[in-house]
């Protein structure tokens, strides 16, 4: 198919408009230019349509064009950021799924007592709310879960358990793009014991997060899978868990993980 000077524009005009925003969000360059163009061409067929009944003038037609194409691209971002769909779960207690949706950024460990880092571009921040737990007397590993504005951000229970610390971290609201600011940013820190197994969920915010929603409190059982929390616009979160002989991490970084379902580490006999 053959398009007119018109509609050409129109693509150049979309496209040169959210590239940029697909970039910053992380949403696949590819597939943003992709999904911009298709819009385009329909909201071009449609603003024709218009034009057949209402005469305007080109800058107007290329105008609408913009608008409709854009708030179509919103609502499928918003429409994808928002969605919450239900997840199955094996009820298991020899397994430690992830917290969250994303790309496993990082596997650190940590040792002879030192709290828990997380790292972000080559720079550490202590997870000091970890203080006086197993998970800083004993050796944990740190997994870093990267969320782009397209993963679900809800998260879930990694474990079956009892909640026995949540602390939460007000902060700032600059990028996690700058390494310095990775922790000035809000933060929620979520500990899940069971038996003798306890875990951390740290939800990290971006600079656009005004709010990390928390579905449970201390003293309240979850199961393996439960939504415990969501991070509006969040863009990261940690899991923490014990470095034990008889667990055995099972993801590798580079690697997407599905919330509630993927398995993060796997226990060689059940809980005690």
């Amino acid at each position: 198919m053959l398009l007119d000077d018109f509609t050409i524009i129109c693509i150049l005009i979309t496209v040169i408009t959210t590239l940029p925003l697909a970039w910053k969000w992380k949403l696949g360059m590819g597939r943003s230019a992709l999904v911009v163009v298709v819009l385009t061409l329909l909201s071009s067929e449609i603003v024709a349509l218009l034009g057949n009944l209402i005469y305007t003038a080109a800058i107007v037609r290329v105008g609408l064009v913009w608008l409709l194409t854009l708030t179509a691209a919103f609502g499928i971002v918003a429409l994808l950021f928002y969605r919450d769909p239900e997840r199955s779960t094996v009820d298991r207690d020899d397994l430690i799924v992830s917290p969250a949706d994303g790309k496993v950024i990082y596997i650190r460990e940590s040792r002879d007592g030192i709290l828990p880092v997380s790292t972000k571009a080559g720079r550490s921040f202590t997870l000091e709310e970890l203080t006086k737990t197993p998970l800083q007397s004993r050796e944990a590993v740190i997994v870093g879960i990267d969320m782009s504005f397209l993963d679900v951000h809800v998260n879930r229970a990694p474990i079956k358990g009892r909640v026995t610390i949540q602390r939460h971290f007000p902060g700032g609201f600059g990028s996690l793009r700058l390494p310095e600011m990775a922790f000035k940013n809000e933060r929620m820190t979520t500990v899940i014991e069971r038996g003798n197994l306890q875990v951390a969920v740290v939800q990290i915010a971006s600079r656009l997060v005004r709010q990390i929603v928390s579905y449970v409190s201390v003293g309240r059982e979850v199961k393996l899978g439960q939504r415990i929390g969501v991070i509006r616009l969040g863009s990261q979160v940690d899991l923490v868990v014990p470095a034990r002989q008889d667990l055995r991490i099972m993801i590798k970084t580079g690697e997407r993980v599905r919330a509630g379902q993927t398995v993060v580490a796997l226990l060689e006999r059940h809980l005690e």
